[in-house]
């Protein structure tokens, strides 16, 4: 009886285990720290039928059903990466690569340097030259366009850790670093043809070795924060000479030394998932204000960028400006105007507005972000121009064209249609006419 009483013990922990597990699947009572980076979409409720049985997609839903919602699958997931990152030196964000120094590099940035990218976009170094070349001839024809509505261009190059700290990547990067940068010659470019810039990657590689603080931490991808009120203030300058208005100069408060980090500072480490934090060297997260402000009109801004500006327009920066609009990678839209935030660009009907209104538009750009230079901004700008003198019933086929370009839209028109028992075709302009309306109305209660 006693030989079989550790047997009894084993059985009755695991079991238990087993159902603590269960029971947190089922409730989430203990509150776990969420997993970050890449999410998949929740998975749609499968119904059990014959069908869904048989072509196995009802045991799909349940099996991933389950493995989401298993009890302190955060904690599981986190061991493991620990485990693979501790002992054997394994990152599992297969983004995210280690260099000297426990130096962390975004994957998408070292592609850059070491010419992958580039040979995923272009034939050779001569056709992507030839496409550069291209790109800003359009660049000075938007800027033409731009300034005879009253709006002017500012265009920042934003440096990456790889361009400026090359040296503390993982030796098989630095051995096949290309000769050839996009961004460096797009700059070469700039200052050529005399548009209106900010070269903050020389600027950062000539400042590197005799600045106080790291210019990048290592658990970041993104300029630290303790360079932010640098980069404000250069922008704040350069934004003078280019609209010939008076705009605030930036105090810091307070270095604010701290070990734990803002979220930009520490997001490829967040990333990583694991269940310890990297031990972090005391670094400045800077309190700032705005000084100099004086009396002249503030600036209607429009900013077109990458996550680079985020770190900007989530900051006292903005502060600066009267309107101002964010068009992340002229695609999603945020505003001082919170009905905008979170819509897509392309079905706001007031896209045009915002850039009429506008005095300045600033272009906020990384090196690995070139390849798609300015996210199409200069076509956007041109069809928005374009629809600005459009009649009411181009507009209305305008917005009629946005509402079938997206499907879940098109589909609660048709299934309307069917109960109000008119054409489909009918319902569409109606709703295209009220969306019209309710935009306006929305704007002018706003304003």
């Amino acid at each position: 009886m006693n030989k079989k009483r550790p047997y009894i013990i084993q059985f009755v922990c695991i079991l238990t285990l087993l159902i603590v597990i269960m029971m947190q699947g089922f409730t989430h009572v203990v509150k776990m720290k969420p997993l970050k980076g890449y999410v998949n979409e929740e998975i749609k409720p499968v119904a059990l039928s014959f069908k869904t049985y048989y072509d196995g997609s009802y045991q799909n839903y349940l099996t991933k059903n389950a493995k989401d919602n298993t009890g302190f699958r955060e904690f599981f997931i986190r061991n493991y990466n620990q485990v693979a990152y501790s002992c054997f030196g394994k990152s599992t964000n297969n983004n995210i690569v280690e260099g000297i120094d426990h130096e962390l590099y975004l994957k998408m940035y070292l592609n850059d340097v070491t010419g992958v990218s580039l040979k995923q976009y272009y034939a050779d170094t001569e056709e992507a030259k030839a496409s550069a070349l291209e790109n800003v001839e359009e660049t000075l024809r938007l800027i033409d366009t731009l300034q005879q509505h009253g709006t002017n261009f500012l265009f920042v190059f934003a440096p990456s850790k790889t361009l400026v700290y090359p040296e503390k990547m993982p030796k098989y990067y630095r051995e096949r670093m290309a000769d050839f940068s996009l961004q460096e010659y797009y700059i070469e470019l700039f200052k050529e043809k005399g548009i209106p810039h900010i070269d903050f990657l020389n600027y950062f590689r000539s400042i590197k070795d005799t600045a106080a603080y790291p210019l990048y931490t290592r658990t970041g991808t993104h300029w630290a924060q303790s360079t932010i009120p640098m980069v404000m203030d250069s922008i704040f300058r350069k934004m003078e000479e280019v609209t010939h208005c008076k705009l605030p100069s930036v105090k810091v408060d307070s270095l604010n030394l701290t070990t734990d980090y803002p979220v930009m500072d520490a997001e490829l480490e967040i990333n990583m998932n694991l269940l310890f934090p990297f031990p972090k060297p005391t670094l400045p997260c800077p309190i700032i204000s705005l000084t100099d402000t004086g009396s002249d009109p503030q600036l209607n801004l429009l900013v077109v960028g990458d996550s680079y500006a985020d770190q900007l327009i989530y900051s006292k920066f903005i502060k600066a400006f009267h309107h101002w609009h964010y068009w992340k990678y002229n695609r999603e839209l945020y505003s001082s105007q919170p009905y905008f935030n979170g819509k897509r660009l392309k079905t706001t009907y007031d896209a045009d507005e915002m850039l009429k209104e506008s005095d300045l538009v600033l272009v906020i750009c990384t090196a690995p972000m070139c390849y798609s230079f300015m996210f199409g901004f200069a076509e956007t700008a041109q069809d928005l121009y374009q629809k600005d003198g459009a009649t009411e019933e181009e507009k209305i086929q305008m917005t009629i064209e946005s509402i079938r370009a997206n499907e879940a839209w098109m589909k609660a028109i048709e299934e309307q249609a069917k109960e109000r028992g008119i054409s489909v075709e009918e319902n569409l302009r109606k709703n295209a006419i009220y969306v019209i309306k309710a935009e306006r109305l929305k704007r002018n209660n706003e304003e």
